[in-house]
């Protein structure tokens, strides 16, 4: 794979004339078209059905806007890449600036709702797609931009059950038909429906809700399903009807087919939701159904062409890859990672919804779909146990210990050991600190080491009112905090209700906080537990647990003893 397809697009600007010629553009740009000079036509790494949708996009710039938005697929390596560009006019040329969609979600909806004639909306359609604007329905070719109908609703459902032959004598076709009208005439969008044709081929319909400066649009893709696409005899037999992704039982024959029977190399993901429960109880169940529509949009638009996915539970999904190149597979998995921490961010970081994947390989890996399976859960497994909010890709060599040493522990819990060394391990620390005396400084040291042995984390620091460090206990003297909170007015901003700060993987910051994100990435903590407690003065002590990479889960039983600790140490220091 070209080193650069390795990286995220960005930083590459350009300009062109109305007819595509480049004009000029940065260093950035000549490195995509991989030339040293500009004398080329845009056309060189446009796909087709794009070339002529910019032209007329470009020909009809309307300039009482300084920018607006187009989105294409371009192709500078092996595949194509969903981008947005980002344009502005300036005589007779005009400035464009490509950023790759895959990357975030944000730049989409932006996108999708700056549109003003929707043509940007129409690079995501094969072949058609069509518009209702509360008073008449609108059918338009993607290719030529050509209005094919327009009309009552009455006269469209008659059009389109016409054109697409749409089973209107299938009672499933006929109620998803009739469904799909009624959720169109209300606003509501984001729906699939799928309707078997007369010739066993199937039509598919996705609605999406937008809007131009003055009104609200309801815009559907119209799809013929190409190949990897079950032909089931209904709507409910193939698909989920929240997602609009396969259903477990389509997904998992489909899966069996690939590998079982057609021996198709592959790579197989299990991705699963992190705190999705949590997120669910706190915000209810109708932001949790956003979010899993969230979630397979990521999945959708990172795997396009190279795999399909299926909803396999509540918060779990399946995702079949037609690749096994690593490379190939580690880029999806990140556009999954990323698309879905950047989908969400307007809650605390106590309910951002990430994900954890694990993923294995056939016939690398597993000879068989059912051990396949296996191999891949017990990857995700391990992919929550490092924190969340990343994914494992198998590799014996370096998971089988894993799984070898998760299997001891489980075989210890199992007989009781677990707990009983637990259980005597939180008895020193509590006897400890029952006779510590706050003025001597080696005795608070050796409680503090204690917990970081009984945590499995790297170090404990320790903060006073004045967020002046008292004590920094574990592997370094690196004073994390002090200089960082004392200069930002609103740290504790991210600590929930109870004054305290749990993250399993920082990362998850990267879409919230860039400066904090910073602060813990520039000094490699990738868990870490906050504690803001009253001290015996009544000021305040922060006191923070923090883990070094690999990042990894905290369990609920540590956590509990952690915010104990805390509690007890503001009592004596």
């Amino acid at each position: 794979m070209d080193p650069l397809a390795k990286r995220r697009l960005s930083d590459i600007s350009f300009v062109i004339d109305k007819d595509l010629n480049v004009k000029s553009g940065n260093r950035s740009f000549l490195r995509l078209i991989h030339k040293t000079d500009f004398n080329i036509n845009l056309s060189y790494i446009l796909e087709d059905s794009d070339i002529k949708n910019f032209k007329f996009f470009l020909s009809n710039f309307d300039e009482r806007f300084p920018r607006r938005n187009f989105l294409a697929s371009i192709k500078p390596f092996e595949n194509y890449i969903s981008c947005i560009f980002t344009i502005s006019k300036q005589g007779e040329f005009f400035n464009v600036i490509i950023e790759e969609l895959s990357y975030s979600r944000q730049l989409l909806d932006k996108a999708l709702m700056e549109s003003r004639e929707l043509t940007a909306l129409m690079q995501n359609f094969d072949s058609y797609y069509f518009l209702f604007d509360g008073n008449k329905y609108t059918l338009k070719n993607t290719k030529d931009l050509n209005t094919i109908f327009e009309g009552s609703q009455e006269n469209f459902k008659k059009y389109i059950t016409k054109t697409f032959k749409i089973n209107v004598h299938n009672e499933d076709s006929l109620a998803q038909l009739s469904a799909m009208f009624e959720n169109i005439e209300n606003f509501s969008a984001g729906k699939y429906y799928t309707f078997l044709q007369i010739d066993k081929k199937i039509l598919t319909v996705h609605t999406l809700k937008t809007s131009t400066r003055h009104n609200s649009l309801i815009v559907a893709s119209i799809n013929l399903h190409k190949e990897n696409e079950p032909v089931m005899n209904t709507y409910s037999e193939s698909r989920d009807g929240l997602t609009g992704l396969y259903n477990k039982k389509a997904i998992t024959e489909l899966a069996i087919k690939k590998i079982n029977e057609e021996k198709s190399p592959c790579s197989l993901i299990i991705l699963d939701a992190d705190k999705f429960k949590e997120c669910n109880d706190s915000y209810g169940h109708i932001f949790g159904d956003r979010v899993l529509v969230s979630i397979a949009n990521c999945i959708n638009d990172a795997i396009k062409g190279r795999g399909i996915a299926g909803r396999i539970g509540g918060d779990e999904f399946l995702i079949l890859l037609d690749v096994t190149d690593e490379d190939d597979i580690h880029q999806i998995a990140r556009n999954i990672r990323t698309g879905i921490q950047w989908s969400i961010t307007n809650v605390d970081p106590e309910s951002v919804v990430t994900c954890s994947m694990g993923i294995a390989k056939f016939p690398v890996n597993a000879q068989n779909y059912e051990d396949l399976f296996e191999l891949a859960d017990k990857s995700l497994y391990i992919a929550k146990y490092r924190g969340r909010n990343t994914y494992i890709l198998y590799s014996p060599e370096l998971h089988d210990k894993i799984l070898i040493e998760n299997k001891q522990i489980d075989d210890r819990v199992t007989s009781g050991k677990f707990f009983f060394d637990c259980v005597n391990s939180e008895l020193e620390i509590l006897n400890k600190i029952q006779k510590l005396d706050g003025s001597k400084k080696e005795a608070v040291y050796e409680v503090l080491n204690l917990m970081i042995s009984y945590l499995q984390i790297s170090k404990i620091t320790i903060y006073d009112k004045d967020f002046n460090l008292l004590y920094l206990a574990g592997v370094d003297e690196v004073n994390s905090r002090e200089d960082y909170v004392k200069r930002t007015s609103n740290y504790f901003k991210l600590f929930n209700e109870y004054s305290f700060l749990h993250l399993d993987n920082t990362n998850v910051l990267n879409s919230i906080d860039g400066d904090r994100y910073d602060l813990y990435r520039f000094t490699n903590i990738s868990s870490t537990i906050e504690v803001l407690v009253k001290d015996k003065n009544c000021g305040n002590l922060l006191i923070c647990y923090d883990l070094y990479k690999p990042a990894r889960t905290f369990k609920k039983d540590k956590i509990t003893f952690a915010l104990l600790i805390a509690r007890k140490l503001s009592e004596i220091l």
